[in-house]
């Protein structure tokens, strides 16, 4: 169903007090030992926060692919060390697309690389077998929402971490990035199907860079909150920081980093979205997902060099909450395609389709 943006308005605010009541230095400290915070998702998953975009017919709460992302610019504004993409915007979306029902708790997606699953039928059931690198929490979650090959044909299987082997590993914020073995894993027919329409390896790649690029364009605008915040604490030869004209320009071009960045990442969930009724051509969310993830890349870049420049050494320490944000910026520019990688796609795509064409790409709605 579409969400009327007073509902969606509605949504983001009762999403931001959920987080502000739960999300504190205390429990990000934790979460970065932890690798996640339990309590906190049990709070997301009462409020069905997990599961918005997804049809209430198949266990979700509905709502569309930009209310999910609104949902998610908010969580990465707070840094929240929970699988909320990974749960609704990329496992859920694959298992409802296949006609699967959405199970309670913590979701993991994988390939999350160019990694390969097969899968084979053996009677009535499926044999699942490969090595997945760097699956993003693996192993905090109930379920891996896995794709794999079956022949000519994409399957989506719906996998207990208990029959896999899953050995841990973090990101730079120490985020569980696991690798995870199958190893003729059996799965009855009813934990596994056709991958439904759209569902593709390269769609999840584009869902994927979506919703890293949604999270680090909340946490650009947490990182600026701070430095301007902080700039007008901290003083300095008799005048807070902020006063002197060089951070004015420093944070005023940052504002303009953060800007762009949510933009960017806003309008893309709006492509895909037309794109799933048939609005929008497939190369059109190509496109648009590499743009977005290449600017919010830059963006973090930009973002992160001026924050810690405003804040001076105090920016690095634990005791501080910038960290959380910049970490999390430098970790997720590199999933799911960092901006090498889509600069490189969208140089193809522009090439092909010739000059002529480039003033009619660029001014595209």
């Amino acid at each position: 169903m579409n969400v009327p943006d007073e509902a969606r308005l509605m949504l983001v605010e009762s999403a931001t007090r959920l987080f502000t009541d739960h999300v504190d230095q205390k429990m990000l400290d934790a979460a970065k030992h932890d690798g996640w915070s339990q309590k906190l998702w049990q709070v997301l998953e009462q409020a069905e926060l997990p599961r918005v975009s997804i049809p209430e017919e198949l266990g979700g709460a509905g709502g569309t692919l930009s209310d999910a992302a609104a949902v998610l610019r908010v969580a990465g504004r707070y840094c929240a060390p929970v699988p909320l993409a990974e749960t609704g915007m990329l496992a859920g979306w694959m298992l409802a697309c296949s006609g699967l029902a959405v199970p309670r708790g913590p979701l993991a997606v994988g390939p999350v690389h160019d990694e390969t699953l097969t899968a084979r039928k053996d009677g009535g059931r499926w044999i699942i077998s490969g090595k997945l690198a760097r699956v993003p929490w693996a192993r905090m979650a109930g379920r891996l929402v896995l794709l794999a090959r079956d022949g000519d044909r994409d399957l989506v299987a719906s996998v207990d971490p208990a029959q896999c082997k899953i050995t841990p590993g973090r990101n730079l914020d120490d985020e569980p990035r696991d690798e995870v073995v199958l190893e003729d894993v059996v799965l009855p027919d009813a934990d596994a199907a056709p991958a439904g329409a759209g569902v593709t390896r390269e769609m999840l790649c584009y869902r994927g860079a979506l919703a890293r690029s949604i999270a680090m364009a909340g946490a650009l605008e947490r990182a600026l909150e701070l430095s301007v915040a902080y700039a007008q604490q901290r003083v300095q030869f008799g005048r807070k920081i902020g006063q002197f004209q060089a951070i004015q320009q420093e944070l005023a071009r940052f504002a303009g980093e953060v800007a762009a960045a949510v933009a960017a990442a806003l309008s893309t969930a709006g492509v895909l979205e037309r794109h799933a009724v048939g609005k929008a051509g497939h190369e059109d969310v190509m496109l648009a997902v590499a743009t977005a993830k290449i600017r919010v890349a830059q963006a973090a870049h930009e973002g992160a060099l001026i924050a810690h420049q405003v804040h001076g050494a105090i920016g690095v320490t634990d005791e501080y909450a910038l960290h959380h944000s910049t970490l999390r910026l430098w970790a997720w520019r590199e999933e799911f395609g960092n901006e090498a990688k889509w600069a490189m796609a969208l140089g193809r795509a522009i090439h092909a389709r010739g000059a002529g064409e480039l003033w009619a790409t660029l001014t595209k709605n």
